[in-house]
């Protein structure tokens, strides 16, 4: 192979690699910036990888090398993206759990912008909330950070699909149980709350408490999670750690 061709190849590889991280919106943390700038960042973080990488692939590698080591740099890029989709995903799961137990998911009943999904109040602002942390704590830098010290321990071209599935279900169960915990002080100062609603609800069987009791429910709910958003930081900041950790053992390396 051509040290140009081996070059321009060894440059294909390594915007596979970064592709998941900077272009899909749903696992990317620059989803916000304008596509052209991903793709300009893109280009630039995988020409300075092949540029500090010495580690060419060999003269004699053919088209199905090729493809399989194409599909392995993908993979790479999907984990590190992974490690970003879901702390995501749980801190929205977890606001959309208060949500349902404070009532305001009941404000979708009379939004016309939600005719197709109910959507999550606190899950929102919970994720504009972890997005501003993500790059306060810079965790952005550890993100990337993984992904240009993979060269080392992955390297271009010869990744082999050794997927950890053990690794990658502990992956998911340590982001969604973090997550919980974010608002586990608020779902459980809700159940207190509705445990008081049930015990009214029987001595007034007459009343409608549900009703009456939803603006208390609300209130109580963002009192608590102004409460808790002091803590939020660290706890955020442990989310992706421990979702980064894991990036390696779900990729087949120790």
């Amino acid at each position: 192979m051509d040290p140009l061709v081996s070059f321009c190849t060894m440059l294909g590889l390594a915007t596979l690699r970064y592709l998941p991280l900077l272009l899909l919106s749903g696992l990317s943390p620059l989803a916000w910036a304008p596509v052209s700038i991903r793709i300009v960042l893109m280009l630039a973080f995988a020409w300075l990888t092949v540029l500090s990488t010495q580690d060419y692939l060999p003269l004699d590698a053919g088209a199905g090398s090729l493809a399989l080591a194409a599909v392995g740099e993908l993979m790479v890029g999907l984990v590190f993206g992974l490690a970003f989709l879901l702390p995501s995903a749980a801190v929205h799961n977890a606001g959309w759990l208060v949500d349902m137990q404070a009532g305001l998911s009941a404000a979708t009943l009379l939004n016309p912008a939600t005719a197709s999904g109910a959507e999550s109040l606190l899950g929102h602002a919970l994720m504009l909330a972890m997005t501003v942390l993500f790059f306060v704590l810079d965790l952005h830098l550890l993100l990337f950070k993984g992904i240009a010290a993979s060269m080392h321990w992955l390297p271009l071209g010869r990744v082999g699909l050794h997927l950890g599935l053990d690794a990658f279900l502990r992956m998911v169960g340590t982001s969604f149980v973090a997550g919980l915990m974010v608002a586990a002080p608020v779902v459980v100062g809700l159940f207190c709350v509705d445990l008081g609603i049930g015990y009214a609800s029987r001595s007034m069987p007459q009343a409608n408490v549900y009703f009456l009791a939803l603006p208390l429910k609300i209130a109580v709910a963002m009192g608590l999670m102004m409460l808790t958003l002091v803590y939020a930081p660290v706890l955020m900041g442990r989310l992706f750690q421990e979702s980064a950790e894991q990036v390696p053992s779900v990729l087949g390396t120790p």
